[in-house]
């Protein structure tokens, strides 16, 4: 059913939570995984994390993360490997389903409501409204 499944991380708890359970959907599908990691420059992220050092500091930092999760798949028998991009996270993750034909995004949401998503928005959120692939919002 599933040939790609795109893992879109930031490294947070939620994030590898969401990871598990794309690499063991992956597993049962015998599918293809991408753990994707964004580095955010959209206009919503600071100005100091916006150039330079900063940009490659993070562009490693996710580097070596998804090399660990692929690393985590590998282990479990699964076809893996890590993408890191630049840009606005729904934006890219879109994009990158669109590019490889993902069959499953597998994210986490951190459920906020009211107030907070107003404020803050929702990467998951975004993707699900803006895209056609199906999504699995995993909520911790």
């Amino acid at each position: 059913m599933y040939d790609v499944i795109i893992v879109p991380t930031d490294g947070s708890e939620a994030a590898e939570t969401a990871a598990e359970h794309g690499v063991a959907q992956a597993a049962a599908h015998d599918a293809h995984l991408v753990f994707l990691a964004v580095v955010e420059m959209s206009g919503g992220a600071a100005p100091e994390t916006r150039g330079g050092d900063a940009v490659e500091d993070q562009r490693k930092d996710r580097r070596a993360h998804v090399e660990s999760l692929v690393g985590q798949a590998d282990e479990a028998g699964v076809d893996a490997e890590g993408v890191v991009e630049t840009g606005v996270p729904s934006q890219v993750i879109l994009e990158q389903a669109s590019t490889r034909g993902a069959d499953l995004l597998v994210m986490a949401t951190q459920a906020r409501s009211g107030v907070g998503r107003f404020l803050f928005g929702s990467v998951t959120e975004q993707t699900i409204r803006d895209g056609d692939t199906p999504v699995l919002a995993i909520q911790r």
